[in-house]
């Protein structure tokens, strides 16, 4: 069973937890504008996977 943090994809895989974008940006370093364009695509808050999708296809550097 899942908890709040996380939700199951249709393929049976795992989103991981949702964050708030402010989190995010402060976690990874993003600066104001990539943080305001992530802001834009999924709103306050999305699943952390998904952000790290958008932000390494807008530049964010591998770890």
């Amino acid at each position: 069973m899942l908890g709040n943090n996380g939700k199951e994809t249709p393929n049976g895989g795992f989103d991981g937890r949702t964050m708030t974008i402010e989190a995010f940006a402060r976690k990874y370093r993003l600066d104001e504008d990539k943080a305001n364009r992530l802001e834009d695509e999924f709103g306050p808050a999305a699943p952390e996977v998904d952000l790290l999708r958008a932000a390494r296809r807008n530049g964010l550097p591998e770890e």
